[in-house]
């Protein structure tokens, strides 16, 4: 018996390629062009470590979007759905709180705004609907390994508690973060911990391992990048403070976690789907 398979819809194609282009743009400019950052980005991202985990964090999103331009089955693709409203949401939302410290005598701010606006609408009015689309399941994966859920379970929890807090009280986790973080910037921060509870918490109660196994490779592409980011800018972060050691380990525990689950749903493919 075949797997379901829902299209991908043409929309949501056109969507993903735009928000891949703006994404990867993000990424280049935070990463390459940090003086630029204060006086023509849409608000003035600061210090260094905050912009190279915004960068980190583009990079994930770069290859978020081209997932609807590459894959055909909106099934491999339908975890992505409320992650990315929570991600969205938390953005619009830091954008509006500090609107004041945007750099609105620059287009970036205006489009930043329409994009933030208009990206969770578009991706509700065009992503499929039909009974099909919400209840089908694929079954060439197999089933999530109970340990698996249980480390997706965690996973949710510790980000929306930092997620949360980044949001409600960013004064008191200044305190305990690796670098200088300032309201705004902890708010940008905190879409990709929020987005993350979405995107784990739909793993977690997935039924087949395809169904959400770009969400682990590109979980895993995250936690490379801001791996990648700590080494990079090793000598931004004062290891002196547990905070920056904390901040390294709960990285390393992440990320490495993750692999090791993928590999392991990788291995216990049901025998017909690696034919």
């Amino acid at each position: 018996m075949n797997d379901p398979f829902i299209p991908v819809p043409r929309s949501m194609r056109l969507w993903g390629a735009l928000g891949a282009l703006i994404a990867a743009i993000f990424a280049v400019w935070m990463f390459f062009f940090p003086s630029l950052v204060p006086t023509h980005f849409a608000w003035v991202a600061e210090p260094r470590l905050a912009q190279a985990f915004i960068g980190a964090g583009y990079v994930f999103r770069t290859l978020f979007f081209l997932q609807f331009v590459l894959v055909g089955n909106w099934l491999r693709i339908r975890w992505t759905f409320w992650g990315n409203l929570a991600f969205t949401g938390t953005l619009l939302l830091a954008t509006l709180w500090h609107a004041d410290e945007m750099n609105w005598r620059f287009l970036v701010a205006h489009l930043w705004i329409i994009f933030y606006t208009f990206e969770p609408v578009t991706m509700i009015f065009n992503a499929p609907r039909s009974p099909e689309a919400r209840q089908s399941h694929l079954t060439s994966g197999g089933p999530i390994k109970p340990w698996f859920r249980r480390f997706l379970i965690l996973e949710v929890g510790v980000f929306f508690l930092f997620g949360a807090m980044l949001v409600i009280n960013p004064q008191w986790l200044d305190l305990r973060w690796p670098w200088d973080l300032n309201e705004f910037d902890a708010r940008i921060m905190a879409a990709w911990f929020l987005g993350w509870v979405g995107w784990a918490g739909a793993m977690a109660m997935a039924e087949d391992w395809d169904e959400v196994r770009l969400a682990g490779l590109l979980n895993l592409v995250l936690g490379v990048a801001l791996i990648l980011a700590l080494i990079a800018f090793r000598n931004e972060f004062d290891f002196g403070r547990g905070a920056a050691r904390n901040y390294a380990v709960a990285l390393a525990f992440f990320t490495a976690g993750m692999g090791f689950f993928v590999w392991r749903q990788e291995r216990s493919r049901p025998l017909k789907s690696q034919n």
